[in-house]
């Protein structure tokens, strides 16, 4: 009988101990998942933009696009690049492309959702990862400009010898994924050291209001 007792207290100490662990994953795991889905999927589609092995292709295809090539430049930034969604405008002057992201009546995003994409984190990304993609597809192209409505203005304004330095890499003889992945992406946008140094030259402010009022 005593040894039937014993058994049993084994059972419910397991027991307990299993739903422990139950309860503590899902308390670690669940916030990732369940409090803020849209950041994920936000997080996802620019993480998609940069690493699909299909979309890299495509954009280097498109290699070698001369800076007075306004449709195709239209097409790389809403739609190979990320948050193509909140492009406003672009203007190619000489050898300079600037950029604007906004909240505009094409994205079909509210005001919060525009302030829940433009993170400090995803803008970092995007800024940097845009820059150099541009300054590797893009003949005769010197200096971008890159404003975010929502961060000082403007936003990063960087050569093509300041890129080529911070990327440790001359952007224009990149020509194939293994090298754009190992360049702009894995020692580039993920790489913690070359993020901070890139934005401790190009530092990113929000302004007072981050978050705009109404659509453009």
């Amino acid at each position: 009988m005593a040894k039937k007792r014993r058994k049993l207290r084994q059972e419910v100490v397991l027991a307990f101990c299993t739903l422990l662990v139950i309860v503590c994953g899902v308390i670690l795991v669940a916030p990732t998942y369940i409090n803020d889905p849209q950041d994920n999927m936000q997080n996802n589609e620019i993480r998609q933009k940069m690493v699909n092995e299909d979309n890299i292709g495509e954009l280097l295809d498109q290699k070698n696009i001369n800076i007075g090539e306004s449709t195709k430049i239209r097409s790389l930034l809403r739609d190979k690049l990320p948050a193509g969604l909140f492009l406003s405008t672009f203007d190619i002057t000489l050898d300079k492309l600037t950029v604007k992201y906004a909240l505009t009546e094409r994205s079909e995003k509210t005001p919060e959702d525009y302030a829940a994409f433009w993170t400090e984190d995803n803008c970092q990304q995007i800024v940097m990862y845009n820059t150099a993609a541009l300054f590797v597809l893009v003949r005769n192209l010197e200096i971008i400009e890159i404003d975010v409505e929502g961060y000082a203005y403007p936003s990063c304004i960087i050569t093509r010898a300041e890129a080529d330095a911070l990327f440790e890499e001359a952007l224009a003889d990149i020509a194939d994924a293994e090298s754009w992945q190992s360049v702009l992406i894995d020692n580039g946008v993920y790489d913690d050291e070359s993020r901070e140094a890139f934005f401790a030259a190009h530092p990113l402010e929000r302004t007072a209001t981050a978050m705009p009022n109404s659509q453009n």
